[in-house]
């Protein structure tokens, strides 16, 4: 017999009940300790949902059925997580300030190190999935498993850890259209950050567009990296870590950005007044100017206008 389970068969000094625990009690409390000891051990994860706004201003609704999420691991293997039921998710509902979507709350993980995540669509409900635009023109959504997002949260033997990520799905770089099939494609281009250390950049533009151009057909591209020649969507070269179009004010003459959920790191910031002609399928020269340079600290708010 262990001594641990001599002491629940003994119970403590002076109890009134000592003595008395059965070995089969003994061996019960036993267990429950134990259960309780290696529930410790797992891992906790929180994540929630934002989007960021596809090129085609046109396009006001975006919608498929989500059933949850895959995580892979350092050695190879994978995990996911679930919903009881997937859930139609309009992810343009989601591109506002307010608009993150909480997937899963504190669910657990068993131990590994978790290096990508991915969305999970229910391949059941693919035929739901559609792409509608402001004149109420409706198109079928084809739906793509996409690459998993970088991420890591390490869930180590004997001991408990928590964590809360934000999830990024960019539409300006996952949504395409087939003109031959008169369909769009969606195949999630995604990025993680740390809840509680995502940063945003935001700020007024008034660049000079040239002959013909517009600031409200125009977009804002952020590149990981000091002095990055910016280039366009094309899964070629360099490409932009987030996106963010830009908005007009209610005052109808000025314009503004915000290019939110971001990590600490150096940046380069490009404008580009065609933004709205992005195509991620096509290699295209998309003007970029203003290129200048950013450091984003943790927790960051910052106001970088751009004249």
């Amino acid at each position: 017999m262990s001594s641990m389970e001599r002491a629940f068969m003994q119970g403590p000094a002076g109890f009134p009940g000592a003595g008395l625990f059965s070995g089969r009690s003994a061996a019960r409390a036993l267990l429950l300790l134990l259960a309780a000891l290696l529930a410790g051990c797992e891992g906790e994860i929180t994540m929630d949902l934002g989007t960021e706004l596809p090129a085609d201003p046109d396009i006001i609704q975006v919608v498929a059925n989500v059933r949850g999420l895959e995580f892979t691991n350092s050695s190879g293997g994978s995990k996911t997580l679930e919903f009881t039921d997937s859930q139609a998710i309009d992810f343009i509902d989601l591109a506002d300030d307010n608009g993150l979507l909480r997937l899963f709350t504190d669910e657990e993980l068993s131990e590994g190190t978790y290096t990508g995540v991915r969305l999970l669509f229910d391949e059941d409900r693919a035929d739901d999935a559609f792409v509608s635009l402001l004149d109420g023109t409706q198109f079928p959504l084809n739906l793509a498993a996409g690459e998993y997002a970088p991420l890591r949260f390490e869930v180590e033997d004997g001991e408990s850890s928590s964590e809360s990520f934000i999830l990024v799905l960019d539409l300006r770089k996952s949504l395409s259209f087939d003109d031959d099939d008169d369909e769009y494609t969606l195949t999630p281009v995604l990025r993680t950050v740390v809840a509680a250390d995502a940063s945003r950049i935001e700020g007024n533009v008034s660049v000079s567009c040239p002959a013909g151009g517009d600031l409200s057909a125009g977009a804002v591209y952020l590149f990981q990296g000091r002095d990055i020649t910016p280039d366009d969507i094309d899964g070629a070269g360099v490409e932009p870590f987030a996106t963010a179009p830009i908005f007009t004010a209610q005052n109808g003459s000025s314009f503004f950005y915000a290019l939110r959920y971001l990590p600490e790191g150096n940046y380069t910031l490009a404008v580009t007044c065609i933004g709205n002609d992005e195509d991620p399928l096509e290699d295209q020269d998309l003007k970029f100017r203003n290129v200048i340079n950013v450091n984003l600290d943790e927790q960051e708010i910052l106001t970088r206008n751009l004249p």
